[in-house]
């Protein structure tokens, strides 16, 4: 059965701008994970530490609403407690790797992410099926030795799966072929599906590199400005370039360009 996990961290900068992080808790949330009821374990790491409501200065969130709700949810729960012990409430901020992962909800890539999906399930959830794609790409001596699966809540895990995809794709064609008895593979073999792949697979590649920038303990504020101001002008240099059919910074719609020229 699975379990939900209440992970706490605490960050402190002290008056030399030392940033200073650690794990505070570890909380099992067995029935329900409301605002109160999340509110409930920070409550029990502030009291572990002997700490007060009036020492905490800001509170990330991932903008859930049972986190971001202002009356009976987190926020709100914490700005009641700040205000029964007569203290200012502290500054509520939506966590900025989290905002980044949202962009994918702007951008539809389901006629790309359900069929590739969809395929590394096939391949993945078969014990039969994984050892024998895993043999084949020995075999042929394959760079990849293998497909990763598809995570829905990491965001890191769209630009795995559709690079591996990708590079694999003319071995997954063959593989799918034989298993299928010789039945083509219609979207493998679709050269507009393919340009999308490869464009999908080079855009989130790009993502993954600004969500690793975004991380790490000794981060502050500036750094994450200063990383995210740079992307956005990096994402206007490449609408630049696509308009033009310059792949210099996309590495597999290039490859995938010198492929169809042959």
């Amino acid at each position: 059965m699975n379990q939900l996990m209440c992970v706490i961290f605490i960050r402190g900068v002290d008056s030399e701008f030392n940033v200073t992080q650690e794990l505070a808790s570890v909380h099992s949330m067995h029935s329900a994970t409301t605002g109160k009821d999340t509110f409930n374990e920070v409550s029990k790491t502030i009291t572990e530490y002997n700490l007060e409501w009036k020492q905490v200065q800001c509170v990330t969130i991932d903008g859930g609403k049972n986190m971001s709700g202002t009356k009976r949810d987190l926020v709100g729960q914490i700005t009641t407690a700040c205000k029964v012990g007569g203290f200012s409430k502290p500054i509520f901020l939506h966590c900025l790797i989290h905002q980044q992962a949202l962009c994918l909800k702007y951008v539809d890539m389901s006629c790309v992410m359900k069929p590739v999906v969809s395929v590394v399930n096939f391949i993945r959830s078969h014990a039969l099926n994984h050892r024998q794609f895993r043999d084949f790409l020995k075999e042929i001596d394959s760079e990849f030795v293998d497909l990763p699966y598809y995570t829905a809540v990491r965001w890191l895990s769209y630009g795995k799966i559709l690079l591996h995809f990708f590079e694999l794709r003319s071995q997954i064609d063959l593989f799918l072929t034989e298993k299928n008895k010789n039945k083509p593979q219609p979207l493998l073999s679709d050269y507009e599906w393919i340009w999308k792949l490869a464009f999908f697979a080079d855009m989130t590649s790009h993502m993954n590199y600004l969500n690793l920038k975004l991380q790490g303990k000794t981060n502050l504020i500036n750094d994450y400005f200063v990383h995210v101001k740079a992307f956005r002008t990096k994402l206007a240099l490449l609408e630049g370039h696509v308009k033009v059919k310059n792949f210099a910074h996309f590495p597999c719609s290039k490859k995938f360009h010198a492929e169809s020229k042959v």
